[in-house]
């Protein structure tokens, strides 16, 4: 797995990938794969295709964290 600080460099850039259960998922151009639920976003949100990865540090945040509580089980 990538770390955090390679995930958030101020040159990552993230892609929209598929909608899937009420949630749009992206990835980093390192591989990370992270959630972005509709219900999170407010009504007049604006998500590019292609972004930088810092305007997802929240989400991003919130799955790699989840993802390591996995890997200790």
């Amino acid at each position: 797995m990538v770390n955090l600080r390679s995930i958030l460099t101020p040159n990552m850039r993230v892609k929209f990938d598929y909608y899937r259960d009420g949630a749009l998922w992206y990835s980093t151009l390192n591989g990370f794969q992270f959630p972005v639920p509709l219900r999170t976003l407010g009504h007049d949100s604006v998500c590019l295709a292609n972004d930088k990865a810092e305007r997802f540090e929240y989400w991003i945040k919130k799955e790699y964290n989840q993802s390591k509580e996995l890997e200790k089980k």
